[in-house]
């Protein structure tokens, strides 16, 4: 497995803006992540992600400007008011990749949906934001590889003994966030707005929110 922050270091201090779907009180997902958390505990080349910062990234976007923001938010409501209101969304199994642990998101179809929308409306403010992927992949980090190793025995005994049921949600929001990387550590962020999906809701801005 391949070192996550040899190819993700940010300059020192820079903030970057992201869409993101969070996990705040979601309890049958934090229970996933308890659930592979002894495994984690076990091998010390990997940063479990704390649960309070878990987060899939809808969107990166880079740094924005606070009237950016706004442009952004108000096109996001524009974008969002016509999907539907919620839908439910399963998260599970793990699975190691190159560089860290995940757990992708289903439906794909739903999330892809929420996804062009999202960038569509990015797009739309900031102009291009680079290559467009023909195929999202949703998903949550639960572990970052601190290191590079061999990571056979984790991946099975991640298949062979650790095998909890996938955790069950409802997707009713996306937030913006201006997000920070704690170096070798996670990422943190403040709440920039919550955009409600199928509303016309008043913006809304938070402070902290809960994690990549």
């Amino acid at each position: 497995m391949r070192d996550f922050w040899e190819t993700h270091h940010w300059p020192d201090g820079e903030h970057r803006a992201h869409w993101h779907l969070t996990f705040e009180g979601q309890d049958d997902v934090h229970r996933l992540v308890r659930d592979h958390r002894p495994l984690l505990d076990e091998y010390p080349q990997l940063t479990p992600v704390p649960v309070e910062w878990l987060h899939a990234t809808l969107q990166s976007i880079g740094p924005v400007t606070p009237e950016q923001a706004l442009a952004l938010t108000d096109a996001a409501h524009a974008a969002l008011r016509g999907m539907a209101a919620a839908f439910d969304i399963e998260v599970g199994p793990a699975q190691a990749i190159h560089n860290g642990l995940v757990a992708s998101l289903y439906p794909e179809e739903a999330l892809s949906d929420l996804y062009w929308a999202l960038r569509d409306a990015t797009e739309g403010v900031l102009g291009a934001l680079g290559s467009r992927p023909q195929r999202p992949w949703p998903h949550v980090s639960l572990a970052y590889s601190n290191c590079r190793w061999q990571d056979e025995d984790f991946r099975r005994t991640l298949v062979k003994d650790v095998r909890p049921k996938r955790a069950r949600m409802t997707v009713a929001q996306v937030s913006l966030v201006d997000q920070h990387q704690d170096w070798r550590s996670r990422y943190s962020w403040t709440t920039i707005a919550t955009i409600p999906l199928g509303t016309a809701s008043d913006r809304g801005a938070g402070d902290s929110g809960g994690g990549r």
